[in-house]
């Protein structure tokens, strides 16, 4: 029989997030160790908590609960994001008082007497890792990207693909959220190049939650890979809160060098930037383009947030959004995927600041779009601004957004699949239609309009 402690992980938060607690279950197991798949099994349990929205933080509470209520006597540590801004609302909501708050290093420090950073400089986080929790635990995983829907469109393209000698599908998975990242098919190797931000938004409550920015030592980054070219791995995907600052607190290489020095690891290897924010995007744009125009750069992920000044102003953000959308539209002739999350209902914002992101939305034509509504988070200044909009308003608006959004994506494979018939097509595009249209159904908690989910026999999506 086994002596080993036995410890269940979970988590409902980010690809930041859970690259950490896979981190620390690495250490955890080195330490002697057992991880166990269902909390019924463990005597201890780990959950990592995401609080960037109340809607995470209750299905935090929600999932917590679920653990204790299977396991009544293991010992429940909470890390993660949540432990740092919302402690008080899990102890007040969660059933159980006996948590502890804690991040993974210091777990990984108490539990193994291990140094995080030395596990994760020689860990690799290739992608047949397991970002979205554990499937087989039996719980409520709002994390979960790709559903019912998007997996029917993947047949359907994999057929017609067949029949054409085409590649839609694998056109679709690359510019689709939830196969991004999270459901790759070719091998890449994650990387975490920062943790943290540097910038102060009004309504972000990352960098509390976070901590302190910090930068990965660049030969930790470079070893990292040249390890996965070793083992024939040609995609590596650059992870942080926004890595486009990346060596700002050290006096080591700075963001530029980071990446003329992976380039020349390899003329084989390709990139995709997950997060850089608006400010080191301009100040990196040459630079960016040429990556960009030389088929280097697989994927860039920026925020732009909103279409109106004012209302980038209020959030503190503060970049101009005409010079920075003239640069980014001269980037769209490459093959370069463009990842943009919008946030709906800021404080104060107008139906004229709402229709500046709609317009821009549609102006930049961007493959990935995502519409996010404005979550007052704790300690942050917008939660306690003036002009806090309605929820059925947020909801409108999230709805249309979504419905634009839905329509870029459509345009995008109605040209793709041209070549099909009609009766073949029509029914193809609404099924794309619904499945770009449901991206926040289950992530909200605001409620969507159920018309624009009118269409039958199509699957709920948990992106």
């Amino acid at each position: 029989m086994s002596t080993k402690k036995k410890l269940f992980l979970a988590h409902n938060s980010c690809l930041n997030s859970s690259y950490d607690l896979n981190v620390l279950k690495a250490g955890l197991e080195q330490g002697g160790f057992e991880i166990v798949e269902k909390p019924e099994l463990a005597d201890e349990v780990i959950f990592s908590g995401c609080s960037v929205r109340e809607v995470w933080v209750t299905d935090a509470v929600n999932q917590i609960d679920e653990i204790h209520r299977r396991a009544p006597s293991a010992k429940v540590t909470v890390t993660g994001c949540i432990a740092n801004v919302s402690p008080d609302v899990v102890r007040a909501k969660a059933r159980t008082q006996a948590i502890n708050f804690q991040s993974p290093q210091e777990i990984l420090t108490g539990y193994a007497g291990l140094d995080f950073k030395e596990i994760d400089r020689t860990f690799s986080q290739g992608s047949s890792h397991n970002y979205e929790g554990q499937p087989g635990s039996g719980l409520s995983n709002l994390r979960q990207r790709v559903g019912a829907d998007k997996a029917a469109i993947v047949g359907v393209l994999q057929e017609i693909d067949r029949e054409l000698g085409t590649n839609v599908e694998g056109l679709y998975r690359r510019t689709t959220k939830g196969f991004v990242f999270y459901n790759e098919v070719e091998a890449s190797e994650l990387i975490t190049v920062t943790r943290s931000c540097l910038y102060k938004c009004s309504f972000c409550s990352i960098p509390k939650g976070r901590g302190a920015f910090e930068s990965v030592p660049l030969k930790d980054i470079l070893v990292k890979a040249q390890e996965a070219l070793a083992k024939g791995i040609r995609h590596i995907i650059l992870v942080g809160d926004e890595i486009g600052n990346y060596g700002v607190d050290t006096v080591g290489a700075k963001f530029a060098e980071l990446m003329r020095a992976l380039i020349e690891v390899s003329d084989e290897l390709k990139f995709s930037i997950r997060y850089i924010e608006p400010k080191p995007f301009l100040k990196h744009a040459n630079m960016l383009r040429e990556l960009c125009a030389s088929g280097k750069l697989e994927l860039l992920y920026i925020s732009l947030q909103s279409g109106s000044q004012r209302i980038l102003t209020e959030m503190n953000r503060n970049y101009d959004i005409a010079k920075l959308a003239g640069i980014y539209s001269q980037f769209r002739d490459s093959a370069t995927v463009f990842y943009c999350n919008w946030m709906v209902g800021f404080p104060g914002e107008t139906e004229e600041d709402f229709q500046r992101t709609m317009d821009l939305v549609n102006v930049l034509n961007l493959q990935i779009n995502v519409a996010i509504p404005f979550s007052p988070r704790p300690g942050t200044p917008a939660e306690n601004f003036d002009r806090q909009i309605d929820e059925a308003t947020k909801a409108s608006r999230v709805a249309r957004l979504t419905d634009a959004i839905a329509d870029l994506k459509v345009r995008m494979f109605k040209k793709e699949l041209e070549s099909l018939h009609e009766e073949r097509l029509t029914p193809l595009l609404e099924q794309i239609r619904q499945a770009e249209s449901q991206q926040d159904r289950t992530q909200t908690n605001i409620r969507i309009p159920i018309s624009i989910y009118s269409t039958p026999n199509v699957g709920g999506s948990r992106i």
